[in-house]
């Protein structure tokens, strides 16, 4: 799908007269939303793989008014720059996943300007720690949607920063009720009339495990991160629901709708998770197999070595969270692969499941 075509002026107009209010809202939602990380610990690569805090401690009131006022500052900028810029690059973010990448990409297309020409670079390089979804050179972003628009030649503005703090680590829990709906709304619009999926294997296995297990029933969708703890640190409370919790969350749902034909709907990297929930919902539980998943003493997936992963793993992912968004209702902690699963679906009930109800 190529870029919009070209806007009326006034439309122009009206949207560089409200940039500057608007970055502001992007700032002071950055002021109150910083830290999003549960405790501040510096990061180190173990041995398998894994990105493992050495210490963790939580934040001091002086640490996070310091950690406010440079996020906030910056985030004005930057979103500001992003609004009034006629071609907008948006590169891959090589520490984060598909669908944080995915989010990124959202983020920009909702801020840029009416008339904006704007290309998605996903071109592996070999710089990327956790995105290597394929050899260097391929282009993960073509391997999945529609082209954006063309490389630009001229002097273009590098998207390379998050501009939405909701959409990142502990911000993800920020929005609550009317507020979050009308969040959901806005940025599905922006994926409708930007983002199309072209990769025919995603679009066949979604229609077909639809139609085959979900259509017709109450489906309860579960997405299950791998505990490491990196994940956990990502987490307001800094922990993740348990099995056990997860269980009683989905008895839960069934009791409150009455629903006697039911199933569930797993996505998950854990492959633990994976045989736990099978031995507890026996054949009520869809979970694809042969996806590459991992436990909570290696690195997540997206973080495996060079060669291990391909566009298939990328796949994977998108799969996972088209299926969630068919769900009733998504039981997760926070997660870029459940956010997205709400943007798709703006209906979509989330449920946040902590490890204590």
């Amino acid at each position: 799908m190529q870029a919009p075509p070209q806007a009326p002026l006034r439309v122009i107009l009206k949207h560089i007269a409200q940039s500057p209010a608007r970055a502001a809202h992007d700032a002071a939602r950055a002021w109150i939303i910083y830290p999003i990380f549960f405790a501040r610990g510096e990061l180190e690569l173990q041995k398998n793989g894994a990105y493992e805090p050495t210490s963790l401690e939580l934040y001091s009131i002086r640490q996070r008014l310091r950690m406010k006022f440079i996020v906030a500052g910056y985030t004005f900028w930057h979103s500001l720059k992003l609004r009034f810029a006629r071609t907008v690059c948006i590169p891959r973010l090589g520490g984060e996943g598909l669908m944080a990448n995915l989010l990124h990409v959202l983020e920009v297309l909702h801020r840029v300007r009416p008339d904006a020409h704007v290309h998605v670079d996903w071109v592996l390089d070999s710089s990327e720690e956790g995105f290597r979804y394929g050899q260097v050179g391929e282009n993960v972003w073509t391997g999945l949607f529609r082209t954006l628009g063309a490389q630009p030649h001229r002097r273009y503005f590098r998207a390379a920063s998050s501009v939405d703090s909701a959409l990142w680590g502990t911000g993800k829990d920020y929005l609550k009720g009317r507020v979050l709906k009308r969040h959901r709304d806005a940025y599905n619009q922006t994926l409708v009339k930007w983002v199309e999926i072209a990769n025919p294997r995603v679009l066949e296995e979604v229609r077909s495990i639809y139609e085959r297990s979900l259509n017709g029933r109450f489906c309860i969708g579960i997405h299950r991160r791998v505990g490491n703890q990196y994940v956990l640190n990502l987490q307001r409370d800094g922990a993740m629901p348990s099995i056990e919790r997860l269980v009683e969350c989905v008895r839960a749902e069934v009791r409150s709708r009455a629903a006697t034909d039911w199933v569930v709907f797993l996505a998950t990297d854990d492959a633990n998770a994976a045989l736990l929930l099978r031995q507890e919902l026996g054949p009520r539980l869809v979970v694809r197999d042969q996806v590459r998943r991992t436990t909570a003493d290696e690195a997540e997936v997206h973080y495996s070595d060079w060669g291990k992963l391909s566009l298939a793993d990328a796949e994977d992912v998108l799969i996972d969270a088209l299926l969630l968004a068919r769900c009733d209702v998504v039981l997760h902690a926070s997660s870029s692969v459940s956010t997205m699963a709400g943007l798709l679906n703006p209906a979509l009930c989330l449920v946040r499941v902590a490890q204590v109800g």
